[in-house]
C-alpha cells in the first residue's frame, strides 16, 4: 500500500488494515468467533457488513464516491475491490499535486465512511451522506493545507478543487 505522508498515521494505518481485509467488520468478527447480533451493513442495512461491501459496494459509499468525484472533478471513482480504490489515483492524468490530494481523500472517505458505520452501530446517529462528504473535505484541507508540502491554499480553491 501506498502511504500518503500528509495524513494522520491513524488514517494511513486504517487503510492498511482495509487492504489487509483486517477492519472490524461484521463478517470479520464472525470469523473469530465474536458475536455480534445484527451483521448488516450499520450504513444502509441492506447487506451483510464486509469490508468490500461497506467502502465499495454499499449505497451509501457509492454515492460518497459520485460525490467525491464530482467535487473532484475525476471521473467516477468505481472499484471492484480495495485494492483498486487505494490505487485509483496513480491512473489519473492530473498534475501530481491533484494526484497527492487524490489520494488522501480516497484514504479520508473511507476514514470517513468507518466514523459514520461507527456512529450509526455504538451511537444510533443517523449516516447523512452530506456530513460525510463534508468532513471529507473538511479534514482534508486541514491536512491537506497543513501537513503537505503544498503549503498556503485557500479553502476557497480546496472546497471547488481549483489550482491542483
Amino acid at each position: 500500500m501506498d502511504w500518503c505522508n500528509w495524513l494522520p498515521a491513524k488514517v494511513n494505518i486504517h487503510a492498511w488494515r482495509m487492504e489487509m481485509n483486517k477492519v472490524p467488520t461484521a463478517e470479520a468478527l464472525k470469523k473469530r468467533n465474536i458475536g455480534i447480533g445484527d451483521s448488516s451493513c450499520p450504513l444502509c442495512n441492506a447487506e451483510e457488513e464486509m469490508t468490500d461491501h461497506l467502502f465499495i459496494a454499499c449505497y451509501i459509499a457509492s454515492t460518497v464516491w459520485n460525490g467525491v468525484s464530482s467535487w473532484c472533478k475525476i471521473p467516477i471513482i468505481f472499484a471492484f475491490s480495495l485494492q483498486d480504490l487505494l490505487t485509483f489515483f496513480k491512473d489519473l492524468v492530473v498534475s501530481e499535486k491533484k494526484k497527492e490530494a487524490i489520494h488522501g481523500i480516497i484514504m479520508i472517505a473511507c476514514w470517513s465512511m468507518w466514523r459514520a458505520r461507527n456512529n450509526a452501530k455504538f451511537s444510533n446517529s443517523p449516516v447523512r451522506i452530506e456530513s460525510i462528504i463534508s468532513e471529507i473535505k473538511a479534514l482534508g484541507f486541514l491536512w491537506f493545507s497543513i501537513r503537505s508540502k503544498y503549503k498556503g491554499l485557500e479553502w476557497k480553491d480546496w472546497s471547488s478543487f481549483v489550482n491542483m
